[in-house]
Order: structure tokens, then sequence, then C-alpha cells
């Protein structure tokens, strides 16, 4: 079955967050959200007339999240790929959120501020997080695209948000803890100031696996290390900041 633009549809799931009240079709095969946007989305701290970008927006769980908290928000998703823009624009439709949320089906390389209406104050993204030529690439291209970068390196998803980002703009993403060394070298040409960072532990006693990070466009000041996020308790129960992260 094709689209009246002619683009192949994929198969597709549908799964129900906030307790039923946000429905979300994802691909059956392809790059499906995992807890990692669902973590990101509850560190967004908003104000009334806010702009947000999300770049790489996959399915559009990040921007539903978003406009479902935080009403009085302009939110624009970027994802290169025709197929996940396509779940991601129905998402928004099925959801009644049209108003609130657009979906560009752009590489956020060559996109502008013309593109998406002006600059952003937040800028929010689970980007690919494995380097181009580590590890093995996933046969399916959805999946390799979300997790290698092969369409955007690190140093250009830091470049594309300075571009995006009005002057103290907020950019907040999720990454590898073991790639913290790597960020730090890839945002030091920008005019970034990190301002806090944050690691995720599956348990107390394990080793980081990953890293909340926000920085400002232009800022100043040090940089804090936020208290760490632990997912399961010494019982292996999910934490109530974890569990939070999943409510309206």
């Amino acid at each position: 079955m094709s689209n009246r633009f002619g683009l192949k549809l994929a198969k597709s799931t549908v799964e129900t967050f906030f307790k039923n009240r946000i429905k979300i079709y994802q691909p059956e095969d392809g790059y499906r959200y995992s807890m990692d946007p669902v973590i990101l989305a509850a560190q967004v701290v908003s104000f009334p007339g806010c702009k947000i970008i999300d770049i790489g927006c996959g399915c559009g769980i990040i921007p539903l999240i978003l406009g479902f908290r935080h009403k009085d928000t302009h939110i624009i998703g970027v994802e290169i790929q025709s197929q996940l823009a396509q779940l991601a624009t129905k998402n928004i439709s099925q959801n009644m959120m049209s108003n609130q949320i657009q979906i560009l089906n752009q590489d956020i390389r060559t996109t502008t501020s013309l593109d998406t209406q002006g600059l952003a104050d937040i800028i929010v993204s689970n980007p690919p997080y494995k380097k181009k030529n580590s590890g093995r690439l996933n046969p399916n291209i959805q999946k390799a695209v979300a997790r290698h970068e092969i369409k955007l390196e690190l140093s250009q998803f830091f470049s594309s948000a300075h571009r995006l980002l009005k002057p103290l703009g907020q950019l907040l993403f999720i990454f590898p803890a073991d790639r913290l060394e790597d960020i730090i070298l890839a945002i030091q040409p920008l005019d970034f100031k990190l301002n806090w960072i944050r690691f995720i532990h599956t348990k107390k006693t394990n080793n980081a696996k990953l890293i909340l990070v926000s920085g400002l466009k232009e800022g100043h000041g040090s940089c804090i290390v936020r208290p760490p996020l632990y997912i399961y308790d010494n019982r292996n129960n999910p934490t109530n900041e974890y569990t939070t992260a999943f409510n309206p």
C-alpha cells in the first residue's frame, strides 16, 4: 500500500501512552522508541510561548509527550526518514495536536530558521549515538540511520542545534555515558556552554550507561553535575522517578 505521495507504507503497530491518553503508531519492523526519549522529555522545563525543536523526532514520541504536558508551547519535530516522519505526522493528527506540533521531513543539516518559523528556545534530541564506523551496522536501514552517525555526525548535530537556537537557548539531549569525551571535543568549537549533566544508571551498583546533557548557546558559568537517575532499586523495581516519567 502507498500513500498519495507514492511512498510505500510500512506496517505499524499502535500503543497507548499516558494511561491511554496518547495513541502512538510505530513501525512494526523498523526503529521503535525506547525509554531514552521518555526520560529526556521528563527533563524539559518550558514556559508559555516556548518554541521547542526535536532533532530526529522519529515517530513523534517526544513532541507528543511535550505537547501533552506543556500546552502553551509550539513544537517542531524534524525527521530525515520519510516513513518515520509520515508516522509522526499521523500520530500528531490522531492525537489532535496539529495546531501545536509540526513535523518537518527534512535533513537537519540543511534546515534553517525559515523552515522552523524562527529560532528555538529549547532543542531536544535523542540523536544517533553510535560512531559511523563502529560496531555492527543494523541491516534494517531505518534502525541503522537512527542509531549510527550515518546521516548526522556528532559535530553536525551540535552545529545544527547552534544554528537553530536563540542566544541563551537550551540544547538538551541524551547520549551514551561512555561518549562524554566525544561530546566535550565536538562541542568545543561552538559557542555552547555545558550548564549541567546527569548520569543515568540502571542500578546504584552499576556504572552509568547514559548521560543527560544540557548546554546553553552563548552561555556562561560552571557546569553542574546533577544527582544521578537510577532506573531500578536494589529489589529490581522501577524507581519512583523513572516511573513518574511515564505518567501524564
